[in-house]
């Protein structure tokens, strides 16, 4: 019996990572299993309101997110799943078209198609899946607390507080 996930979220990632031909690259089987794998990673990342137990080997998810609406969850995994294609896709072209990477000032070269899959780790689902999660805590945070006081300058220097309005040194009125 198929999930409603399993068909909704299968066409998003298909999308997502351009596998939308009549002979898609990729079998339905295999997006879910990336999906069930991203949903894991999601877990990991963020605190969600609904709780999911994801199984990777069968490419299972409960309770359905789709069926419940949780379209936080259903977005992440999905840009997750999408995520780790595209990383497959860059390891594999790396190893067929050369990859030179340097310790010295780090520098990292690729040629060919390589680029192009080097952006779009740098620009596609991965780096939305990053800013996502980076910006998710504080986003949905409850209780945030800040401490606040009056600012003195830039250049403040506590070793002049409370010597009143003879300075010691002579470089000690410096701060604003």
């Amino acid at each position: 019996m198929s999930n409603t996930w399993q068909t909704e979220l299968t066409i998003i990632v298909r999308n997502l990572i351009n596998d939308i031909s009549e002979t898609p690259t990729y079998s339905d089987a295999r997006i879910q299993q990336l999906i069930a794998t991203g949903a894991r990673f999601v877990e990991f990342d963020v605190v969600l309101d609904n709780t999911y137990e994801v199984d990777v080997t069968n490419s299972t998810i409960t309770p359905d997110p789709v069926a419940i609406n949780d379209t936080i969850f259903i977005s992440l995994a999905c840009l997750k799943a999408a995520c780790l294609v595209d990383q497959s896709t860059l390891r594999t072209k790396a190893a067929m078209e050369g990859i030179r990477a340097s310790l010295g000032p780090a520098n990292l070269t690729v040629g060919g198609s390589l680029e192009g899959y080097k952006m779009l780790l740098e620009k596609g689902p991965c780096a939305l899946y990053a800013e996502f999660t980076e910006h998710w805590d504080v986003q949905n945070a409850s209780a945030v607390h800040a401490i606040l006081s009056p600012f003195v300058g830039n250049r403040f220097d506590a070793k002049n507080v409370n010597f009143g309005t003879m300075p010691r040194y002579r470089y000690d009125t410096f701060y604003s």
